[in-house]
């Protein structure tokens, strides 16, 4: 859990500003005026397990600019990750409340339809049937292709996933240059 700002005016100014000041007019202005100062968020980190049904697929009827088949995404939240939301919303209104925040709200826990660092959508792992790149992050059905991102990821622990998805990059490009030297790509 961590407490930060991170809005511009217009963003704190659309979505940021309590829902307890008028939403319009002179006391809106004078509300955004002190408030976009003086707001912090309590958020708290969670994770987005694995769900066998969650995939991206090709559409079969839908096409892009290019008469491609466009991306299909089917994504549900697990349900577990919605009650790690929930106790995480409940501990962020109660740190807000032993520092006598003079407002404070929440906002429901729904299910999701965007995602924040969605990983894990080719797992690792040896066996083609089960996974989608082996260890060296080489695909298994494609084998000059590698994945080297946070699809691999088994789940997204805590944090941005930038620095690791780096580390996993690094040591994909050491294994590919030894493939290389070998001939095996």
């Amino acid at each position: 859990m961590d407490a930060r700002f991170l809005w511009t005016p217009i963003q704190f100014a659309t979505f940021g500003i309590s829902p307890h000041v008028p939403q319009w007019g002179s006391e809106y202005k004078k509300a955004l005026q002190k408030y976009f100062t003086r707001s912090m968020y309590v958020c708290g980190q969670g994770t987005s397990l694995p769900m066998a049904d969650n995939s991206i697929t090709l559409d079969e009827t839908v096409k892009d600019a290019w008469g491609l088949p466009a991306i299909c995404v089917t994504y549900r939240d697990h349900p577990d990750d919605l009650a790690n939301q929930r106790f995480l919303v409940a501990r962020s209104m109660e740190i807000l409340e032993a520092a006598n925040a003079l407002d404070r709200w929440d906002f429901p826990v729904e299910e999701q339809n965007y995602g924040f660092h969605l990983l894990g959508t080719c797992r690792m792992g040896k066996d083609p049937k089960t996974s989608v790149i082996n260890a060296d992050h080489r695909t298994h059905d494609v084998p000059n292709l590698f994945r080297c991102d946070g699809s691999s990821f088994v789940t997204s622990g805590r944090g941005q996933p930038t620095e690791t998805i780096q580390a996993l990059a690094f040591r994909a490009s050491d294994h590919i240059t030894a493939l290389a030297k070998k001939g095996e790509v």
